[in-house]
């Protein structure tokens, strides 16, 4: 039980990062707050792949989906501090 307000607790979060960072593209348009943008959701995604596959709603294997979003999660929040 705890572990799923702890998984709820991290999607929220995200989101609204999500928001957050959206709110600052619109106001400086800088890219970087873009690919914080897509970060953030992707991250929101992940988890609730993650949560999916563990209360078996999702029948298959989502190792190898779990570990491409967060490599592409990662990939983003490089390119937004490089980019800088």
């Amino acid at each position: 039980m705890m572990e799923m307000l702890l998984d709820v607790a991290t999607i929220l979060l995200a989101l609204a990062l999500m928001g957050v960072s959206y709110l600052a593209y619109r106001k400086s348009h800088l890219r970087a707050t873009l690919y914080l943008t897509l970060a953030f959701l992707l991250f929101a995604f992940k988890k609730v792949v993650e949560i999916s596959a563990e209360s078996r709603v999702i029948q298959y294997d989502i190792g190898f989906i779990v570990d491409t979003l967060e490599v592409l999660v990662l990939l983003l929040f490089f390119l937004a501090l490089w980019k800088r």
